[in-house]
């Protein structure tokens, strides 16, 4: 399905190419890897990092049935840096999200940007084509997500005090559903999912899950790990699942969600903790079974099952001291309409 400003059923058709009308040569941002997999995170709105398309080394792994023994035998790695490997992607064309807006959110290959007076864009990267929404009806949301439809289009969920505020592209209007959970979101959690909106929930270790269509809301008991409000975990989607990557001791684990509201181990990871690194997941979006992982200072993509890492090249740029404000781009496996 192609993208063109014909097919937009929205308010404000002013497409804008972003390389070309905001970009200085320092801000441009070269994107690789391959569609399905985390290509680049970005932060601080104007700064982004490109993940390598090469591997480092195996690292240990287990699947549920095995966990305990894999666990025994798992040395302490610490993941090697700049390493490239001979099946390197061909870089995409350079594109930058340099313009209006921060970086707040992203799904199936669209970014959400953030502007000054609650005004919010949609950014493809792929293309570099940019949409402005019209601005919801109240001012300074706690938090906004992103989600697609059936369609191939997308909705952008603003939380209140009180309430949400929903924009569909496929009206191009904003429509408000009540909701007293919409204060508990913790901003900067959210993944989208088979039309929903997932949030680690402030007040209670639990989910809450948004069903941006139907308008309703519920709550999702943790997943296994994560009643300590000291627990270490962020929400995403990898391999078809909404899922939640959890630190476990020196490694992580991959939780599915379903079916039902129950958690399952999907695979998990040793050895990656390391005396002085703090090792923190990081929300994530694959078509496979990676994860994003804050080591420090770096930020690594890691296949749970393959056991093989990839990291982003931040060329010197500060992450945010805040884990939400790093935010993944997954180039999407088909071009989806804005």
């Amino acid at each position: 399905m192609s993208m063109s400003s014909s097919a937009m059923a929205t308010a404000d058709d002013d497409w804008v190419d972003v390389a070309e009308e905001f970009c200085g040569p320092e801000e441009w941002v070269v994107l690789v890897g391959d569609e399905g997999s985390m290509s680049a995170v970005f932060f601080f709105g104007r700064a982004a990092a490109i993940i390598g398309a090469g591997v480092a080394p195996p690292i240990p792994t287990f699947a549920p049935a095995d966990a305990a023994a894999t666990a025994r035998r798992c040395g302490r790695v610490l993941l090697p840096s700049g390493v490239t490997g001979d099946d390197a992607v061909a870089p995409a064309p350079p594109i930058s999200i340099a313009g209006p807006g921060d970086a707040v959110a992203a799904s199936r290959g669209r970014v959400l940007l953030s502007g000054p007076w609650s005004r919010y864009y949609v950014l493809d990267p792929s293309s570099g084509e940019r949409h402005a929404l019209p601005p919801p009806r109240r001012s300074s949301p706690h938090d906004a997500a992103i989600a697609s439809d059936a369609r191939g289009g997308c909705w952008v969920v603003c939380a209140f005090r009180g309430c949400f505020e929903i924009y569909a592209s496929s009206t191009g209007k904003w429509r408000e559903m009540p909701s007293a959970a919409a204060a508990g979101v913790v901003p900067g959690s959210a993944a989208s999912f088979a039309g929903c909106v997932f949030w680690k929930l402030a007040a209670s270790p639990g989910v809450l899950a948004l069903d941006v269509a139907m308008g309703t809301t519920r709550e999702i008991e943790p997943p296994p790990r994560c009643s300590d409000p000291a627990a270490l975990w962020q929400l995403g989607v990898a391999a078809g699942h909404l899922c939640a990557a959890v630190r476990a001791g020196g490694g992580v684990e991959l939780h599915g969600l379903g079916p039902g509201p129950t958690w399952k181990l999907l695979h998990g990871i040793c050895g990656l903790a390391v005396d002085g690194v703090d090792l923190r997941p990081l929300r994530f979006e694959s078509d496979n079974y990676e994860v994003l992982l804050r080591m420090g200072e770096r930020v690594v993509a890691l296949d749970i099952v393959e056991g093989t890492a990839r990291e982003a090249r931040l060329d010197g740029a500060v992450l945010p001291e805040e884990d939400e404000k790093i935010v993944p781009w997954c180039r999407a496996a088909s071009t989806l309409l804005l």
